[in-house]
């Protein structure tokens, strides 16, 4: 394999919930990062902006995206909604499939060889079955890409300090249990500061692990905090609120929604 730029990282849906977390985990861990970000999206990476590359475009448009990874060691793809609207043709395929199609797509075009793909370990209740099967399509199309990737299929992720936290962080003590990971590991709930750490360390690998899915399990064991680690550059919390449920936009929590069709106002 040629050697590659591996802590050049390119990461895209960066100025959501979780992908805030996870640009700041890259930061503070000494990556070199690259965000692809939605023109009106910019100031939602707030101090963020500081240390990472900035480049736009749209996960919508292939034509945006095409050379935009060059010289980078791995993309990061955390794009992706929980609610679909089909009247405005944001169904889930659009959402899900079509937007890592293309993001995989720039990958291959751009010589990344490696790609770190942010799935769904399940459907949470109240969420049509169309969600899950367009995760599962867009890991499918990975397998097909012929890159290296880890594909990390996340439980329900929380902010401990946020109304709640306590309770999700409680579930997620009990779901590590020896006894009761057995059978509700995959799905335990994760604090985003885990996740962020677990996923920022499966993308700084010197070389491109064995291609694999992981789980609550392996993302609790990659996010662990070494003792006397310290990080390299500290970044202040970029986003301290959770996404607006009532704004369209923020209804993304892993990246932004397309445009709407021209036939709409």
């Amino acid at each position: 394999m040629p050697r590659r730029n591996w802590n050049k990282v390119f990461v895209t849906g960066g100025t959501g919930f979780v992908g805030l977390r996870v640009l700041s985990a890259l930061v503070e861990t000494g990556a070199d990062v690259t965000a692809l970000v939605h023109p009106d999206h910019e100031n939602r990476l707030g101090v963020l902006r500081r240390y990472v590359r900035v480049v736009y475009g749209d996960v919508w448009n292939a034509a945006s995206l095409k050379g935009r990874a060059r010289g980078h060691g791995v993309v990061v793809h955390m794009v992706g909604s929980l609610r679909a609207q089909p009247e405005r043709g944001l169904t889930y395929r659009q959402l899900n499939l079509v937007s890592a199609r293309n993001v995989i797509g720039m990958a291959v075009g751009d010589g990344v060889p490696y790609f770190v793909l942010l799935s769904a370990a399940h459907r949470p209740a109240g969420v049509p079955k169309e969600y899950l099967q367009s995760k599962r399509e867009a890991e499918a199309y990975l397998h097909t890409s012929g890159l290296r990737w880890a594909i990390v299929r996340a439980p329900l992720i929380f902010d401990r300090t946020q109304p709640g936290g306590r309770f999700f962080a409680a579930l997620s003590w009990i779901g590590a249990l020896p006894l009761l990971r057995v059978f509700f590991g995959r799905r335990t709930p994760l604090p985003v500061d885990v996740v962020a750490r677990g996923m920022a360390r499966l993308a700084l690998q010197p070389q491109p692990p064995a291609d694999r899915v992981l789980y609550a399990g392996d993302l609790r064991r990659l996010g662990r905090v070494p003792r006397g680690w310290r990080p390299r550059v500290t970044v202040s919390r970029a986003r301290t609120k959770r996404p607006n449920p009532n704004a369209d936009e923020e209804d993304a929590p892993f990246g932004w929604l397309p445009p709407l069709p021209p036939e709409h106002p």
